[in-house]
């Protein structure tokens, strides 16, 4: 776990620094100091970053704001249905607060813990199975990866992605896919795809091969909803309406700092292939193992995104910064709101973390 811990802060200063510093590793064979080599030359100047943030229209960015607070009723009525098949009469309330919480608390822990914990918050609420929570969790990810998958589909033949970002893009949509395949075959036989997986893993030691094998099974009680056809239909205009609120909050936050002007045709000949290419890049971002609040990671993937459409390095991390403290807030806030209405307390995070620690 602390190995884990120090990988995400890691990367978290590592995307700091690339966002505002060049290194220079030639300095170092001409005689100059580590500290010039590294520090010397900067990627952004910190006065015209201020004045950006300082001339933008925050007024679209809390248009932004909003549409992703109205985006989570949506998310959490999405989770309840994927719960009903474990637990029929699960309410919505304890769902919604379960799922900010564990907002809250990847806001304020590494690694995303919170998607770990949300499950411990609303078993506990709801008596239901940690695992078979867990399980429903897995499954809404996957539902996002297809719902990543297909805007991906679209933008990937239209936007003019550099060679080696387009070549990364399709081998993660073909990870995507084979674990879709994977989960569809432990849904139609799963007897028959654990033996075949356990003959995969035979290589490995006997102890690590049970453990995987015990973990998957946990997770097809998750998969119980997709067994009914009748709650496809929901699922899918859940998941619609969510990307919908994404992009158009990508959109208000483009509007926020001029960004969709004639001074970046990019972004003004199509500004909503634009908002879905970030909504991309961002749902990237926010995957990375980082700090908390992917504080660093989300920095520097989104400014790097943004600077695709030709945007001065400047107004990308302006927009980088706004758009991360603008979910960082409200998320956390919200959580910390509904921890506190369902009366739970901050020693049953430590004790949870100190478990699986352990």
């Amino acid at each position: 776990m602390k190995l884990k811990i120090a990988i995400g802060l890691f990367l978290s200063l590592f995307f700091i620094y690339l966002s505002f510093w060049s290194p220079n590793f030639s300095a170092l064979f001409h005689g100059e100091n580590v500290f010039d080599a590294f520090f010397s030359e900067t990627r952004i100047n910190l006065n015209e970053l201020g004045t950006v943030l300082t001339e933008a229209h925050y007024l679209w960015l809390l248009v932004g704001v909003g549409l992703l607070i109205l985006s989570l009723f949506s998310r959490a009525q999405r989770w309840r249905i994927l719960i009903k098949p474990v637990h029929k009469d699960i309410r919505y309330w304890p769902v919604y607060s379960a799922m900010n919480i564990g907002y809250m608390i990847n806001n304020i822990l590494p690694l995303r813990m919170g998607e770990i914990l949300r499950a411990y918050f609303l078993g506990k609420a709801e008596n239901i199975s940690k695992s078979s929570v867990l399980a429903t969790i897995v499954v809404e990810r996957i539902v996002d990866l297809l719902a990543a998958l297909a805007l991906l589909g679209v933008t990937i033949f239209f936007f003019p992605f550099p060679d080696w970002i387009r070549n990364g893009l399709f081998y993660i949509g073909g990870g995507v896919l084979l674990l879709i395949f994977f989960l569809v075959a432990l849904l139609i036989n799963t007897t028959l795809t654990l033996r075949f997986l356990r003959s995969i893993l035979k290589p490995l030691p006997t102890k690590i091969v049970d453990r995987v094998i015990s973990i998957v099974e946990s997770f097809t009680s998750g998969l119980e909803v997709m067994r009914s056809s009748r709650h496809y239909l929901s699922i899918i205009g859940h998941t619609f309406l969510l990307q919908a609120c994404y992009i158009l909050s990508v959109f208000a936050t483009l509007l926020a700092f001029d960004l969709v002007t004639p001074e970046y045709p990019a972004i003004q000949a199509n500004p909503l292939l634009a908002s879905v290419v970030l909504l991309i890049i961002i749902t990237i971002g926010i995957g990375v193992p980082s700090a908390p609040g992917a504080v660093g990671t989300f920095h520097g993937i989104v400014a790097f995104g943004v600077s695709l459409f030709g945007v001065p390095a400047e107004k990308a991390m302006g927009m980088a910064i706004a758009l991360h403290l603008a979910n960082y807030i409200p998320m956390t806030g919200l959580g910390l709101i509904c921890f506190w209405a369902q009366h739970f307390k901050f020693s049953e995070v430590k004790d949870q973390l100190s478990s699986r620690g352990s």
